[in-house]
């Protein structure tokens, strides 16, 4: 296994050669393990398709919605 020696610069960023870059692609996936660290390729993300799914999905709802009146409203606001 090739072994490279990456370097964090002061803003936390870590420095990966461009021939390791293309390689990963456009996303990488970091994973804890217990011999320590471990980055790899991941599947390319589709921003438009995930963003279609969050819009069309239901909202994940319990129950009915209460509709209090103002002097409840600022009861809370009194409280917090």
């Amino acid at each position: 296994m090739e072994e490279v020696q990456l370097k964090i610069d002061s803003k936390g960023r870590l420095c990966i050669p461009p021939e390791i870059r293309e390689q990963l692609g456009g996303v990488a996936i970091l994973k804890r393990t217990p011999e320590g660290f471990l980055i790899t390729s991941g599947p390319p993300r589709n921003f438009l398709e995930e963003f279609r799914k969050v819009v069309t999905s239901e909202p994940p709802r319990t129950g009915k919605p209460e509709n209090w009146p103002p002097s409840r409203m600022k009861a809370v606001w009194r409280t917090a």
